[in-house]
């Protein structure tokens, strides 16, 4: 399934809270509406630009949301009707190519990154426009990506070479590891946990834990995952504790938080279709623990899902039933053999069933030619 004929050039996607609407922006302004459960159902949305669009994030009320691009321009997304619009003055942003936004845990402010590594927060003013703070302590690389806990009024900021930052509840912004690494993408899923993971494209891997009580927990502890010949370019989350790293060339990874593992979903050298081969991930949605949908750069859309139980369910009943068949036997043999009386009393019940079973075969006969 793709979205156009032409190389759409997507820079990513964003989902609802409800696992209703999804998102997905790109170049030349390109904005298109999707419907979750089946993407067949999509609505084109229109304003008048020709920015390229890089980030986007839903309100967590699921009803708005923002999406960020070139030049310092911030849209607002409305579901009810589906219209679009400028949340802010450019100026606001200095002009900056706006990179990342997350809304923070109660949706009372948004979090913005930039190219040049400023951050700020932002919220609609009650005059209709926008009331923006810059952050103090911003970094001089550009911001890859924010995400922020949905319990936790906690947000964590990557970037790309200035490490990983917290910023808490009262909007102080603290770097606190992870320096020196190109990190690609931060996701904390919506599970119990209080762990965010963070990507780095060379095969980096970050478990950030949030504790808004004592700022030095969440120092990064920073893995390699060894045995995967790809880059890491993002993360999303799949379902409770669980998301999926994004890879080039295309590919998967699942990483359970819950028992802190990375297993492998797809490999590109299983990949048979060329528009995913030849294309890059730009990001992935879930619509159940283990189905969704991937995303490619050019607009090309491939649905995702296990392979079906039955086979495993029918593996498990015949080992149910042969195994302790099969130790019955074994039992039987080994009595038989240790007791020649029961050999005996074997051999003369089989003798003495062999003439009945030929009478009765006789009188068949006779009566089949009757």
């Amino acid at each position: 399934m793709s979205l156009s004929d032409e190389d759409l050039g997507l820079e990513g996607l964003v989902i609802d809270g409800n696992k209703e609407s999804v998102i997905v922006y790109g170049s030349n302004g390109y904005l298109r509406v999707l419907n979750a459960s089946n993407p067949v159902n999509q609505i084109e949305l229109i304003w008048p630009g020709s920015h390229t669009l890089l980030d986007g994030d839903f309100h967590p009320r699921s009803e708005t949301a923002f999406i960020v691009g070139e030049g310092g321009l911030i849209l607002r997304y409305a579901k009810q009707d589906h219209s679009i619009e400028r949340a802010a003055a450019e100026s606001s942003f200095m002009f900056s190519e706006l990179t990342a936004v997350a809304w923070n845990t109660g949706g009372s402010w948004a979090y913005i990154g930039s190219e040049e590594g400023h951050l700020w927060r932002m919220r609609v003013a009650e005059d209709g426009g926008a009331e923006t703070h810059v952050l103090a302590g911003s970094g001089n690389s550009k911001i890859t990506d924010i995400d922020c806990h949905i319990s936790i009024m906690m947000c964590v900021v990557v970037s790309t070479v200035d490490g990983i930052g917290i910023i808490e509840r009262d909007h102080t912004f603290t770097w606190v590891g992870g320096t020196g690494y190109s990190w690609t993408g931060v996701e904390c899923p919506d599970g119990a946990t209080n762990i965010c993971v963070a990507v780095a494209d060379n095969k980096i891997l970050a478990t950030i834990e949030l504790d808004s009580n004592d700022i030095s927990k969440s120092i990064p502890e920073i893995s390699s995952l060894s045995g995967v010949d790809a880059y890491f370019v993002g993360i999303d989350h799949q379902y409770g504790d669980r998301t999926i790293i994004s890879l080039t060339p295309s590919g998967l990874i699942e990483h359970d938080i819950s028992i802190n593992a990375s297993f492998p979903w797809l490999e590109n050298s299983d990949i048979d279709d060329l528009n995913l081969t030849s294309s890059g991930i730009i990001g992935i949605w879930s619509v159940d623990k283990n189905s969704g949908w991937i995303v490619t750069n050019r607009g090309s859309l491939f649905e995702y899902k296990p392979p079906s139980e039955k086979p495993t369910e029918l593996i498990h009943i015949w080992a149910t039933i042969s195994i302790p068949l099969a130790t019955l036997l074994v039992i039987l043999s080994l009595i038989v053999s240790a007791s020649p009386k029961t050999r005996m009393w074997l051999s003369e019940s089989f003798s003495k069933k062999e003439p009945i079973n030929k009478k009765i075969r006789s009188s068949r006969r006779s009566k089949r030619k009757k």
